[in-house]
């Protein structure tokens, strides 16, 4: 009579902390501030706000536009790169994921710093570290997926708000998607100043943001 192995217990999952929803809101503003820059550093090409880069690779492409339509579909490339590093990265990391992959964001905008913000195509180095950076950075909380888009932010709003006045939900959950929108808009004005006063440092300020961010939830984590 042959017996059965016995079966190996199953390891528990290790899973990251709930993050609260008002977590994500400085990283909104990070994103609009970032987005910015790039659009006004890279002549009218955004960084983080894909569907627009979507919209403009359609039209690129309808008006024959060979080589923009090349470069936007590039930035849709490396966002998207970049968001599943971030989430590799993330999964691996477990427990640590927020500050493994703000860590990477981090690194990645003081590449860019680094890196020339012109070149001889229309996708300068510099834009190649900043839009995965961005894509990474959706990836950084868990259970809050698309830090950058905010149009879902806005329609989270309204069916929050809706919810909220049947006596169905709290207020709190609208008040968050409209923080985050209001958080893009001051990013994004930041960012846009930075970019006129401070020219190429002008990602100092994001970079260091991203740095302080990584090292504080790392520190976070640790005295749970």
């Amino acid at each position: 009579m042959r017996m059965q192995a016995a079966e190996k217990p199953a390891l528990p999952a290790i899973t990251p902390p709930a993050i609260n929803p008002w977590t994500a809101v400085p990283f909104v503003a990070l994103a609009g501030c970032v987005d910015a820059i790039g659009w006004l550093r890279f002549d009218q090409l955004f960084v983080s706000f894909i569907s627009g880069t979507s919209t403009m690779l359609g039209i690129a492409a309808a008006e024959g536009h060979a080589g923009r339509a090349a470069a936007l579909a590039t930035v849709v490339g490396l966002f998207a790169a970049g968001a599943l590093l971030g989430a590799a990265v993330g999964a691996a990391a477990g427990r640590g994921r927020s500050p493994a992959v703000l860590g990477l964001v981090a690194a990645l905008l003081t590449a860019a710093l680094l890196a020339p913000a012109t070149g001889t195509w229309e996708l300068p180095p510099a834009a190649w570290a900043m839009v995965p950076a961005m894509g990474m950075l959706n990836t950084a909380l868990p259970g809050v997926g698309g830090i950058t888009f905010v149009t879902g932010a806005l329609t989270r709003f309204a069916d929050a708000l809706v919810a909220a006045l049947a006596g169905a939900g709290r207020h709190g959950a609208w008040m968050v998607q409209i923080a985050a929108w209001v958080a893009l808009v001051v990013g994004a004005t930041a960012g846009a100043w930075l970019e006129t006063h401070r020219g190429q440092d002008a990602l100092v300020a994001p970079a260091v943001v991203a740095w302080v961010a990584a090292a504080g939830l790392a520190a976070a984590g640790r005295a749970q």
